[in-house]
């Protein structure tokens, strides 16, 4: 309710903390796995904070290949976050089951591991 009075009364875009830093990293993700894990946290973030978005819809009625009689636009769009965080979290499980995989194939391989630390390219 706190971000909704201003931004209607100012007619912008009321964002708190949160979901700034979320959208700082979303720009700044680079990886798969960093993109599916800030994907992740954006829907855990979103999911309780649906409700009274869409009041000014009422219920929508049935019909073939639409929404049952009487699912309102925020259940319908919980469902979608849940059915996103669901895909999401699994995403993240097989990258980070490929990261394991590809580590223990390098630490088997029994090549050394090194690192350059403070290379600065020139542009």
């Amino acid at each position: 309710m706190q971000q909704r009075k201003p931004g209607r009364s100012l007619q912008v875009k009321v964002i708190d903390r949160v979901a700034l830093i979320l959208d700082i990293f979303a720009k700044r993700a680079r990886t798969r796995e960093g993109k599916l894990q800030v994907e992740l946290a954006q829907h855990q973030y979103l999911l309780p904070r649906l409700a009274g978005q869409w009041s000014h819809l009422e219920r929508l009625g049935g019909g073939i290949g639409t929404r049952g009689p009487g699912e309102s636009q925020l259940e319908t769009d919980r469902r979608l976050i849940e059915n996103g965080f669901i895909v999401s979290v699994r995403e993240v499980y097989k990258v980070s089951q490929q990261r394991y995989l590809y580590r223990q194939r390098r630490q088997k391989s029994g090549i050394p591991i090194i690192a350059l630390v403070g290379l600065h390219q020139r542009r």
